[in-house]
């Protein structure tokens, strides 16, 4: 491999490594870009013989496969995630990233890195804090679908346990959690369902966030 596709190979793993640029049209555009460059360089070193043309045209073959591999992974696994997130902040949510343990599928308790989801809780209500989960060996009082409710510093009013009934049977098996203090509550989810639980999500803390 010559020193120019060292350079091209090298830059674009730096960008796979710090995810410069996020739009999916831009990464290929970016990844044609790479594969287009790569080959120049590769074909230009056979022709003025610094590399046989059946190395260069295999170098070529390899880096094409490497950005189609990783636009499909990207499209694949990450694109939901990365569109939940630019949603969530449009919709002026705080956002952030943290290790939480969580329901799995079966309901038993793993942990996972989630997204947190958070909005300004109106001030003065009862109680003070409370826990939505599902997670085997949760306490508190049960709302069905496995989901229970955990209050501290006041009881939860019949309203906002109707709500969260409403969401426990919606969710049912989600990997999701919420809960709140006295400044804000909050939801944590792994962001696999693109905008459409987003809003879903949004929908839910607004509601909550009144009491």
């Amino acid at each position: 491999m010559n020193e120019f596709n060292r350079g091209i190979l090298a830059l674009f793993v730096f960008l796979l490594i710090f995810e410069v640029f996020v739009e999916d049209k831009r990464k290929s555009l970016w990844a044609a870009v790479f594969t287009v460059l790569f080959a120049i360089g590769s074909v230009g070193a056979a022709l003025v013989g610094m590399e046989k043309m059946s190395t260069s045209l295999v170098l070529s073959a390899v880096m094409a496969a490497l950005c189609l591999g990783y636009l499909w992974y990207e499209r694949r696994f990450r694109r939901a995630e990365k569109l939940a997130r630019k949603h969530a902040v449009q919709l002026k949510l705080s956002v952030g990233d943290v290790e939480r343990v969580m329901p799995a599928r079966n309901g038993e308790p793993v942990k996972i890195a989630v997204a947190r989801y958070g909005l300004p809780r109106r001030q003065g209500v009862a109680p003070k804090g409370w826990t939505l989960s599902r997670t085997d060996g949760a306490e508190g009082a049960d709302l069905g679908h496995g989901w229970k409710l955990k209050t501290a510093g006041g009881e939860a009013a019949e309203a906002m346990k109707a709500i969260l009934r409403g969401i426990a049977a919606q969710a049912r098996g989600e990997q999701l959690e919420f809960e709140a203090d006295e400044a804000e509550v909050r939801a944590y989810w792994k962001e696999w369902g693109g905008t459409e639980h987003v809003d879903d999500i949004h929908h839910w803390l607004l509601v909550l966030s009144q009491y």
